[in-house]
């Protein structure tokens, strides 16, 4: 589970989807302007690391057109994004450090794929991310079978402890 320090900006949404990482430079986005022709398909959640101590954005809203484009459905972010109004209007689920009215240099360096680590996390293309209001879990795709086994018995758990205390 990434940290608290990275929570939701769309408290209303649900996703889960396959990551695609990217990292950015100390108040930089250069590498963002890759990760359109990256995206491997719809459902994509882009992963963004390097911008835990940025005071610019990873993202606004010209950003966030582009990347719903590509087939992105969120985004899980160390930095803050801007336009967050806009973006979420424009139905982009964000999971963010916060937000910024300050726009980020174009210098670089960065890079789209790979792994990262975003708050205390290290992800990896592929892997599972599933992000809600209450915060983001990563699934290592190498363990996808072992942990929705694991989720689908406690589900069952739950169901019957809730079976038990209706009986009432």
């Amino acid at each position: 589970m990434l940290s608290d320090t990275v929570h939701a900006l769309s408290p209303e949404r649900t996703v889960a989807g396959t990551a695609l990482v990217v990292e950015v430079s100390l108040n930089d986005n250069l590498a963002m302007k890759e990760v359109p022709a990256a995206v491997p398909g719809p459902g994509t959640v882009l992963v963004v690391a390097g911008a835990a101590e940025s005071r610019t954005a990873v993202l606004g809203d010209l950003v966030a057109r582009e990347l719903l484009a590509a087939g992105v459905v969120a985004v899980v972010t160390d930095g803050p994004i801007r336009d967050s109004r806009a973006v979420a209007e424009l139905g982009l689920a964000v999971w963010a450090r916060g937000t910024t009215p300050t726009a980020s240099s174009k210098n670089g360096p960065g890079r789209v794929g790979g792994s990262v680590e975003v708050a205390g996390v290290t992800v990896t293309d592929g892997d599972v991310v599933v992000a809600d209001a209450d915060g983001v879990v990563v699934w290592p795709s190498a363990q996808i079978d072992e942990l929705v086994a694991k989720a689908e018995a406690k589900q069952r758990a739950d169901a019957e402890r809730l079976a038990a205390l209706t009986k009432t």
